[in-house]
């Protein structure tokens, strides 16, 4: 089979900015390092792709966040503890339980994000593409961007990889592993009589479970369906999924995996109107408009996380944070500068789902709490490798423990 090729013709691409540290991807990891850098007085540009920062945890609907503590000791702190708290005291967010499972309304956090970022100095750049690097071969001096302005370039000391998929650190050449996962599309359903769908779960719980097995099977999910009360808005029901696995590399596929999880939500909407008790009048708010990746391209970094090393609690002299299993909330373990720090590329640090890592250890390290912690460590390692003009490995780890635990980073395991 022939391929077709065609030659574009070279061309000057115009420098817009030139900053002390460039963070590509605006969710919580890329956020949460934006900030951090520009608080440790670095010059900051932030891009993302879309019109909003958050990631998946917005434009994803993942609107829950695991406890960020275990029993009296704090595991998240720091930026992400303090968007928490910020939401909170707006109502725009609210525990499930004392200090437990918490509920954020994605606006709040869209509105939060902005307003961190701008207070400490960062320059967004909303609605840009990083497509490639340019520099020489393991030292990347910056990002090539593509928008509706054209192909334009961004130089940079230090780069602060947070796209989740590893776009720029793979172009730059880094090494990685590849997982395929279930991917959702969750989306919220309102104008629903909570208290007559929980009175039905009480007295024919049978029923209602039978209801819920065929709307899953309705809407064509490959795995669960989560159906559960949205607190922080009356008659509204938030809907978590596994739709099918995907290669979401493959834009074909992610396209595919998009229009199906539409239609799924509407047919499951469908259904639970003239099957479910409480939904009679309900109807779609939305769905998603970023599908729910859950991993994609693992970096190979200097340093590979497994979970036996967070079951067996490893203690790291670098660690930069710490971070729980949301499925095992008492499970906490640190988290190695090394892991950020992409093998064989220097002028570069990786943070979110995307750090060097095995397939099960991701697994825990993906959810928003996580990567809020592993990006304010990116964003401070890289400021201080942009002023003392060095590789992210040869910053001083002391120092850069000393600035995360002034900024009320936990950095080694509680005991119980």
């Amino acid at each position: 089979m022939r391929t077709d090729f065609v030659t574009e013709p070279a061309r000057d691409t115009p420098v817009i900015a030139e900053v002390e540290v460039l963070v590509c991807g605006g969710g919580p990891a890329g956020t949460a390092a934006a900030i951090a850098a520009a608080r440790e007085g670095a010059k900051v540009m932030l891009i993302e792709r879309y019109g909003c920062l958050g990631g998946l945890a917005t434009g994803g609907l993942v609107l829950v966040l695991p406890p960020m503590v275990r029993g009296e000791h704090q595991v998240i702190g720091g930026i992400g503890w303090e968007t928490l708290e910020a939401l909170l005291e707006t109502g725009e967010a609210e525990y499930r339980s004392p200090r437990g499972t918490s509920r954020f309304d994605p606006e709040g956090l869209k509105r939060v994000s902005d307003e961190m970022c701008l207070a400490a100095g960062v320059r967004l750049r909303l609605h840009s593409w990083a497509v490639a690097v340019f520099g020489e071969a393991g030292r990347p001096e910056g990002v090539i961007v593509e928008s509706k302005a054209g192909r334009q370039a961004i130089r940079a000391r230090q780069i602060v990889d947070c796209t989740g998929d590893a776009d720029v650190a793979a172009a730059a050449g880094a090494q990685w592993e590849k997982d395929d996962r279930a991917l959702g599309e969750p989306f919220r359903i309102g104008n629903v009589d909570l208290a007559r769908w929980e009175q039905a779960r009480r007295e024919d719980q049978e029923a209602v479970q039978a209801v819920h097995r065929a709307v899953n099977e309705a809407g064509g999910y490959e795995g669960f369906l989560g159906l559960s009360a949205f607190p922080l808005e009356e008659g509204v029901v938030w809907g978590n999924n596994y739709l099918a696995e995907g290669d979401a590399l493959d834009p074909e596929s992610l396209t595919s995996l998009e229009i199906r999880g539409r239609r799924a939500a509407h047919l499951v909407v469908q259904h639970l109107r003239e099957h479910m008790p409480g939904f009679e009048k309900c109807w779609l708010i939305d769905t998603a408009w970023q599908i729910g990746v859950r991993c994609t391209r693992r970096v190979k970094g200097r340093h590979r996380l497994t979970y036996e090393e967070f079951q067996s609690e490893t203690h790291y002299e670098d660690s930069v944070g710490l971070g729980n299993d949301f499925r095992r909330p008492d499970l906490v373990y640190e988290i190695p500068l090394r892991a950020l720090i992409p093998a064989g590329i220097d002028s570069m640090l990786v943070a979110g789902r995307c750090i060097s890592s095995g397939s099960e250890a991701m697994e825990a390290l993906r959810e928003i709490h996580v990567c809020w912690v592993m990006g304010q460590a990116a964003g401070t390692a890289g400021a201080l490798a942009a002023k003392e003009d060095c590789a992210p490995s040869e910053v001083p780890v002391p120092e850069l423990q000393g600035r995360l635990s002034a900024a009320d980073v936990p950095l080694v395991l509680p005991r119980a």
